[in-house]
């Protein structure tokens, strides 16, 4: 079992799928050659999930520990803010950092989404 897909009640699924008020966004910023930084704001793990999705010609540009912290208290989710610190620690670079906490969103997402689905 990985860390992302661990034990979810229907509570934090239903957090994690649910958009956080306006207010708590989070903003992430992306590299984009020769445009510059794009910023995004994003208020649920799905919209993370899509605007993480690796890119050829661009990078993510996120600090990491604010990131764990909003998954654990705008949505709700401490083991999916344990789960991204445990990745990013162990990511060889950030660039592969990005990419782990992208697949492992990406993971909790459709885990939630799935034990929603099976439970309604």
């Amino acid at each position: 079992m990985s860390v992302a897909t661990g034990s979810m009640d229907t509570e934090t699924a239903r957090r994690i799928l649910t958009q956080v008020p306006y207010s708590s966004r989070f903003t992430v910023g992306a590299l984009v050659p020769p445009v510059g930084l794009r910023q995004s704001n994003v208020r649920s793990l799905g919209e993370l999930e899509l605007v993480l999705r690796p890119e050829p010609a661009s990078l993510a540009g996120l600090n990491v520990d604010r990131l764990a912290a909003w998954i654990e208290t705008e949505v709700g989710d401490p083991a999916g803010a344990a789960a991204v610190r445990e990745v990013a620690r162990a990511a060889s670079s950030y660039a592969a950092a990005c990419e782990a906490i992208h697949r492992l969103i990406r993971e909790r997402v459709a885990s939630a989404r799935l034990l929603i689905e099976s439970a309604g």
